[in-house]
């Protein structure tokens, strides 16, 4: 019976050194990869600049809306390569916040006018449904786009064509809630239990080729660094919900824990 422990043991610690050798390969390839990304983005910031000021041509109002549209999305995307590159720790992939009072209303506005973009290709319209009293936050303004941003595409992207998208923002108590609600193919409760798990695809999300696997998986990890919680719903009327909820003001897990006590 010894003899048998010994060997399941020495079986599970292969087990969890191979897959922490999969995970820094994995994270390896990651980091590289948003390392390549830093020239194509300055390049095409350049490009886009150059075109906004004339340089080929007079352009038309709806010509530099487009323009300036395209210009915020790159902006977004150096942005975060910067941050990516000088907040992950290549080892353990930690993100360090950088907190600042904003208002959400109006990052969610801008991220909603971004994806409105990608929704076109699809024949799809996103309506941005504003219930939030006081949309003041205290939190990591770039990182919360990241999580605005990927719930919409996630939805833009296995949403059936000709839908509505709505976006959805509320206040209640001391929290702020977002979420984002298409009609899609009905996610199995068993898959829709891990699909905030990292490198987690569906088998619809695997059906249709894109992705890494990541995108839900930040969603949950930044919004659990603010202290707020991650959710999924998936009906049978092809309804898919997902969404967050976070605390409007945390300053350390400390201050989460009173304000959480005060609303109870």
């Amino acid at each position: 019976m010894t003899i048998y422990i010994y060997c399941q043991n020495i079986i599970l610690v292969r087990k969890m050194n191979y897959q922490k050798f999969v995970d820094n390969k994995k994270n390896s390839f990651l980091v590289t990869l948003v390392h390549d990304l830093k020239t194509p983005t300055y390049a095409q910031l350049n490009t886009l600049s150059m075109l906004n000021r004339g340089v080929f041509g007079k352009l038309n109002s709806e010509q530099r809306e487009m323009i300036s549209l395209t210009q915020e999305s790159c902006r977004y995307m150096s942005n975060l390569i910067g941050t990516i590159m000088e907040t992950y720790n290549c080892d353990c992939g930690e993100i360090n916040l950088q907190k600042s009072n904003f208002d959400i209303a109006k990052l969610v506005s801008v991220v909603c006018e971004e994806a409105d973009i990608l929704s076109k290709e699809n024949n799809q319209r996103i309506v941005f449904h504003n219930e939030c009293q006081n949309p003041m936050i205290y939190a990591d303004m770039l990182q919360m786009r990241r999580v605005v941003f990927n719930l919409l595409s996630n939805a833009v992207t296995y949403g059936f064509k000709g839908t509505v998208i709505d976006v959805v923002l509320k206040s209640y108590d001391n929290n702020i809630e977002f979420y984002v609600k298409n009609m899609s193919k009905q996610i199995p409760e068993n898959e829709l239990a891990t699909v905030f798990d990292k490198y987690k695809k569906t088998k619809f999300s695997l059906s249709k080729k894109v992705g890494t696997g990541l995108g839900l998986y930040l969603v949950r990890q930044i919004t659990e660094l603010h202290c707020g919680r991650v959710y999924a719903n998936s009906y049978t009327d092809g309804s898919c919900i997902f969404g967050f909820v976070v605390p409007v003001y945390v300053a350390d897990k400390k201050r989460y824990r009173f304000l959480a006590k005060s609303a109870s």
